[in-house]
């Protein structure tokens, strides 16, 4: 089951990400953290079951003899006293690259072998291509994908390399020759494919990225690339995705000290100022200002973090009246209305809200839209231009809204038959919209009408089933060279990638602002030096693309349809 997505703009990872080492500190400290919570289950189990005498009795005896001479420990392996960890022939391995072997000589005349035990280094060929295998171009866009199976839960990281040189059906440019790939002969065309994955400790309902270091000043220069992973938990975990191997996060958002984590339970169903109380449903990164970071949860409440220092800066408790708050999402662009502090929410009070959270009276910060029907707002997101917003309910109707003024919508469109689970709004194509339903296979691709104003709803171009199971997710692309490039999700496995300017009917629906799209995308990498592989795609030669990536496969893993 995939239960969220979301890309990284390209630049932001690193080229060779690290191999994290665990130190003996954070071992410590993570036996630490399980034996506070094995303590808490256990005293959990206590409260809700009474001792029983009988029970503590029932010990399986051990054989006297075995008792005496500890014959019941005979194969275990020596444990150092000191550190606790099993004695071994070569100690000290588990943090290097060396690897330990075994092999048995036959011996002839007796049939009997002498073990050999030697140690094994990499050679500089091995680490070479080792790190190349984890080696992220600046081309390359990451895709964050949520990933439950068996009841344990990951966060997928995925490469997604566009190709180089001149695409299928194209002419090759001047601009090419300027491309490191192609003057090294590497023209290839896109992959996808997982570069490493992170457990996480419980479902995921939520993940955004992040270019903000936790902890780190609150300056232009602090650039970072981590995930922040809401779940069922009321806690917020925030990962470094440059880091493999890592087994536990950079920062907990909400997390609090071992002494008050006994009384969680009581405090569960009231709201906290410093912290969520339940789920956490939705998260917002704010694009202008770095350092901070919204969610909302099923507690009622939005928190407004202050990633400098992991601490809620504000908590908003009445914008939507107690009721869950389950979708969010900032007004990047910089205007004077704005300057980063608008904030977009939905939530089950049957209402969206744009909050000014520079007003200090949660009373009069905020501008309502009401739902008909006292429908619950599943999901909202911001038109390209930001002029609309539209928002999906549980009824599986979509609605739009002038954010200009408290109205009633300017259109409702009954999109699917069941909730809707995802809603996006591709930021270079202003009249695409994209929907999937929570109890629906298929995923409808919209076009608006060109007047964003107008009261006419959207004529849907397709429908499709991407075999992914009930759609949970969905998410555009966020860079303008594969502008086109849609993730999708849901309760089957496997992530899918579907390009939409690949299918012929989306092509002729949006053939004008295709143009315009190639267009500036033509300029913009001409400025930079370089060639535009987006600006010669999708020619009538150009045939439909779908990927996936299985999990466990090889880099040159992944379906295209090409």
């Amino acid at each position: 089951m995939i239960s969220a997505s979301c890309w990284v703009p390209r630049g932001y990872a690193s080229e060779f990400p690290e191999k994290y080492e665990l130190t003996d500190e954070e071992m410590n400290r993570i036996e630490q953290m399980a034996n506070l919570q094995i303590s808490e289950a256990q005293a959990d189990l206590d409260e809700t079951k009474e001792p029983d005498g009988n029970a503590l009795k029932s010990q399986i005896e051990i054989d006297d003899d075995l008792k005496e001479y500890d014959l019941e420990h005979y194969d275990d392996d020596p444990v150092d006293e000191i550190t606790g960890e099993p004695i071994t022939m070569f100690p000290g391995l588990s943090n290097t690259a060396a690897s330990y072997a075994k092999i048995v000589n036959e011996d002839d005349d007796m049939g009997e072998g002498e073990e050999e035990h030697y140690l094994t280094l990499p050679t500089e060929k091995e680490e070479a291509e080792e790190k190349a295998e984890l080696q992220v171009y600046p081309t390359d866009n990451l895709v964050l994908a949520t990933r439950t199976e068996d009841d344990i839960s990951y966060l997928d990281v995925y490469i997604y390399d566009d190709g180089a040189g001149a695409p299928y059906g194209a002419e090759e440019e001047e601009g090419d020759k300027f491309d490191a790939d192609v003057a090294n002969g590497m023209v290839r065309e896109n992959n996808l494919y997982i570069h490493h994955d992170l457990m996480l400790p419980s479902f995921p309902l939520c993940v955004e990225w992040l270019s903000y270091k936790p902890y780190g000043a609150n300056e232009q220069s602090n650039i970072g690339n981590f995930a922040a992973i809401g779940t069922f938990e009321p806690q917020i975990e925030i990962w470094n995705l440059d880091s493999i191997d890592k087994a536990f996060p950079d920062a907990i958002l909400g997390d609090v000290e071992s002494e008050t984590k006994k009384k969680k339970k009581k405090a569960k169903k009231r709201q906290l100022p410093d912290r969520h109380t339940d789920a956490v449903l939705s998260l917002a990164h704010n694009k202008l200002y770095r350092n901070v970071l919204a969610s909302t949860s099923a507690d009622g409440t939005v928190k407004l973090w202050d990633l400098t220092s992991c601490a809620v800066a504000r908590s908003l408790d009445s914008v939507h009246g107690g009721k869950h708050v389950s979708s969010s999402q900032w007004l990047d662009e910089e205007s004077d209305s704005s300057n980063g502090s608008i904030l977009l929410t939905g939530g089950y009070d049957s209402a969206c809200c744009i909050s000014d959270v520079r007003v200090a009276d949660e009373k009069s910060m905020s501008r309502r839209y009401k739902l008909g029907n006292s429908e619950e707002v599943e999901c909202v997101r911001w038109s390209a231009d930001s002029a609309t917003f539209f928002a999906g309910s549980d009824a599986g109707n979509v609605y739009c809204f002038d954010a200009r003024a408290e109205s009633k919508p300017l259109w409702t469109l009954h999109a699917h038959d069941s909730g809707i689970s995802t809603l996006e709004a591709n930021k270079f194509m202003s009249n695409m919209l994209v929907t999937g339903a929570m109890g629906e296979q298929v995923v409808k691709l919209w076009k608006l009408d060109s007047e964003q104003t107008s009261v006419r709803g959207p004529s849907m171009v397709l429908s499709r089933d991407f075999d992914c199971g009930k759609v949970l997710t969905a998410s555009f692309a966020p860079d303008i060279e594969v502008a086109g490039n849609l993730v999708v999700g849901g309760s089957g496995s496997g992530l899918k990638m579907w390009d939409t300017f690949s299918n012929k009917s989306v092509r002729a629906a949006f053939k004008e602002q295709l143009g315009r799209l190639q267009q500036r995308a033509r300029q913009e990498a001409k400025a930079a030096g370089r060639a535009s592989r987006i600006a010669r795609k999708y020619t009538d030669k150009y045939t439909e693309s779908v990927m996936e990536a299985e999990r466990g496969a090889d880099e040159e893993e992944g379906e295209e349809e090409e």
